[in-house]
């Protein structure tokens, strides 16, 4: 007869069902807590059921737990911070198979599927954070709620992320809690999210054992959460009071209202009246900058014909002119073939031009398909084959410098940190192809976040929404609703902040990551002593 104190071996159980709903609830919370529903507050506490539901140690089959690798993955706790991370992931992230259905000749259901065996993988950090929790609060009683959000942060910092979602980015409309990420990036707030979370947590796991409230712990996360909205508060008034002061560029946004399935269906001459038609409504309001989104012209800006119409354009309308746009020429490979980048141009007023970059990072599994699945490309519809650039091009008009982060580079860090020597960051994108999703308002709220952290205003002019204006301390002054059309001239204060972030680097995940290891160190040291016979 099974040993009813093992409920490993019949995980979903009704005895299991109020720890499985804890875990579920914490894993949906996130869809919330993200926009475009965007419920920042409730981040704060979200963890709490999940906390709950880990804090204690749970029994382990020995017939399917041998072994430290089958005692942690069978065991419940493991599976309850693997559900929180699945569910989360997958709800997060379900516009992934929304966007492989229109696009692709994979259907809904098989897209699903795919999405499934993404958050199946990055569900797996979830796993193991979750059955931390138990042995950490075993070993270091209370302190372990500042242990915990640290090795937190070392997973987050540790894992690859095709899209580097981290917990402390969905503070980024948060004015005074924000302002923590100029120091820390927005692991920083990951870490006081977490340890929030954490500590709520033991207060509870105390009152429920009668025992004495956890006071320190309690003291020294009020303590961070005061010192933090106090710097914030100074820190915002600190970058206004230059911003008020700054000097002010014109910059025209554009914005089509049409879906992508429309859009590919449209001719290039279509799509270009398109743009150009909108242009024409901004020029009376005489723009230092016009910009046209990723993708807005189907042929080569350096064509003659169109970079004449264009030259003309720029020089009658005495506006610079930004525009992203596929380039195809010779291979520099090999010269008999062409090869595609996705690009963009800088015409100057005098309407020549007056530089190009190439994206240096596409987008894996959009712009091309990489190892090892490169060789499903001729099976696949709808996946690119654009080749990366090498230069990270600094573009220049008569008021300030800029870089153009192209569409999916706005969200890598590595990436933002080579493009940011420069003024402001231009970032054109075209995430029509996510459809009416939570997708753009994901993507524009990862691209959003390195205004703050890096301290450069950055304009964001989407082909369909999200546009946007976003200041060196995270105000977004003017954001535009996806798929209406928009032809606006706004201003763009111009002043740039030298952040600790962008001096010292990621220093806090990596102090993170040390002290992690430090710690597993000692621990192995002390399990092995512990196990060594005494001579």
């Amino acid at each position: 007869m099974p040993d009813p104190s093992l409920p490993s071996d019949r995980f979903f159980s009704r005895a299991n069902a109020p720890v499985l709903a804890a875990a579920l609830f914490s894993g949906a919370v996130l869809r919330l807590v993200s926009p475009p529903i965007g419920l920042h507050w409730l981040h704060w506490v979200s963890f709490v059921p999940l906390l709950l539901a880990v804090a204690t140690p749970a029994p382990v089959s020995p017939v399917t737990g041998r072994g430290w690798f089958g005692r942690l993955v069978r065991g419940r706790n493991f599976r309850l911070g693997y559900l929180t991370g699945f569910s989360g992931v997958f709800l997060l992230f379900f516009w992934l198979a929304q966007t492989i259905d229109t696009f692709s000749n994979i259907p809904l259901p098989v897209a699903a599927m795919i999405v499934g065996l993404f958050a199946a993988v990055f569900g797996l950090p979830y796993g193991l954070l979750g059955a931390s929790v138990a042995p950490l609060r075993a070993r270091l009683g209370a302190g372990w709620v500042f242990a915990f959000p640290t090795l937190w942060v070392a997973a987050e910092f540790a894992q690859p992320a095709l899209f580097p979602y981290y917990q402390g980015v969905g503070q980024y409309r948060n004015p005074y809690t924000w302002q923590l990420a100029s120091v820390f990036g927005a692991y920083g707030l990951s870490w006081l999210i977490i340890a929030t979370n954490a500590t709520v947590a033991e207060v509870v796991l105390a009152r429920r054992a009668g025992a004495r409230a956890p006071v320190l712990p309690m003291v020294i996360t009020g303590a961070c959460l005061v010192g933090t909205v106090g710097f914030g508060a100074w820190r915002f008034a600190h970058v206004e009071a230059q911003l008020q002061q700054a000097p002010v560029a014109k910059i025209a946004l554009l914005q089509q209202g049409v879906s992508m399935v429309q859009h590919i269906s449209e001719r290039g001459q279509v799509v270009l009246k398109g743009w150009l038609d909108l242009t024409a409504r901004v020029v009376a309001d005489k723009p230092d900058l016009v910009i046209w989104p990723e993708g807005s012209i189907y042929d080569t800006p350096t064509d003659r014909r169109v970079r004449t119409g264009f030259a003309e354009m720029s020089r009658k309308g005495e506006f610079a002119f930004f525009l992203g746009g596929g380039t195809r020429e010779a291979d520099p490979d090999d010269p008999k073939k062409r090869a595609s980048w996705n690009s963009a141009y800088l015409f100057g007023k005098d309407g020549e031009v007056k530089g190009r970059y190439d994206k240096m990072v596409p987008m894996p599994f959009g712009e091309y398909l990489p190892w090892p699945v490169s060789y499903l490309k001729p099976y696949i519809d709808g996946v690119g084959s654009f080749r990366a650039g090498d230069e990270a091009t600094v573009f220049h008009t008569e008021k300030f410098s800029f870089t153009s982060p192209i569409c999916y580079e706005a969200i890598l860090e590595a990436q933002m940190r080579v493009l940011s020597d420069a003024d402001v960051f231009v970032n054109i994108t075209n995430d029509g192809w996510f459809g009416d999703t939570a997708a753009p308002h994901q993507h524009a709220m990862l691209a959003a976040a390195y205004a703050t952290e890096l301290g450069r205003p950055m304009v964001r002019v989407a082909y369909t929404g999200i546009s946007m204006v976003v200041e060196p301390h995270g105000v977004i002054r003017y954001e535009t609703v996806p798929y209406t059309e928009v032809a606006e001239v706004v201003d763009l204060r111009l002043a740039t902040f030298e952040t600790p972030y962008r001096t010292w680097g990621r220093y806090f995940p990596h102090l993170c990551a040390l002290l992690v290891a430090l710690y597993a160190a000692a621990e192995t040291v002390r399990v092995v002593t512990r196990r060594t016979p005494s001579a």
